[in-house]
């Protein structure tokens, strides 16, 4: 694949070199999605570490500190939400020139981030095994994200307003759904088999999703592998 969609990000850039075993250069392909796979993770892990000893000593001070008052708490959640319904009219007001890269992700980053709390609240303390509302969470933003790559790649091409919405939920909404981070922090604290177990679900059934939505698409000629639409400009 010669060029990923400009802002579907580098989960899917990932995911597209893994299922590019029909190129020439396939090979190279999926060793180069696994060495981005890898050091992903080894990032994030020592991300995490690093986070921990800071943590670690900064403990006396942060346990010294008082809980905010139901008053405090209140006003953050309310400007929260303001900021959040200043997006929309952010998006329909400023220039549409970099709508589609900014305006529109904002406008679904909260939705994402709404979603996969809702799933890790309801999801995770049902099944001791694994934490299995993170899991849904990024299975699910893997196969938005691989749907919206292949909506964006159509032969005849989708309109520009609905260019830029869907690069918008695709850096927006699947930005925020998936995590990294809190994977990395869920895979450490798990021990022996069950570490494993999560690690190799994650990876097998989001490659699975992947290929069944966009690889399907792309060797069947349904999409293209490049941007077929343009943004609103």
């Amino acid at each position: 694949m010669k060029e990923s969609f400009i802002g579907v990000g580098y989960e899917m850039s990932v995911h597209s070199s893994l299922i590019n075993l029909l190129d020439t250069h396939g090979s190279d392909q999926v060793v180069d999605g696994v060495s981005k796979i890898f050091f992903t993770l080894l990032v994030s892990l020592a991300s995490l570490s690093f986070g921990v000893h800071i943590g670690t000593a900064l403990l006396p001070v942060i346990q010294k500190m008082q809980t905010p008052s139901v008053a405090v708490q209140h006003t953050i959640s309310v400007a929260s939400v303001m900021m959040y319904l200043a997006t929309f009219p952010t998006f329909f007001l400023l220039s549409p020139s970099f709508r589609h890269q900014a305006t529109a992700a904002l406008l679904f980053s909260f939705p994402g981030t709404l979603t996969r709390y809702a799933l890790s609240v309801s999801l995770n303390p049902r099944w001791k095994l694994l934490p299995f509302g993170t899991l849904v969470a990024n299975e699910l933003g893997t196969a938005l994200l691989a749907l919206f790559h292949v909506l964006l790649g159509l032969r005849p091409a989708v309109s520009p307003g609905a260019c830029s919405i869907l690069q918008g939920l695709g850096d927006g909404y699947c930005g925020c759904l998936t995590t990294v981070s809190t994977f990395a922090a869920e895979l450490s604290a798990l021990t022996g088999g069950k570490r494993w177990l999560y690690g190799t679900i994650s990876f097998v059934v989001g490659q699975v999703l992947v290929v069944l939505i966009l690889g399907s698409t792309l060797w069947t000629g349904t999409a293209s592998a490049q941007m077929s639409c343009r943004p609103r400009m």
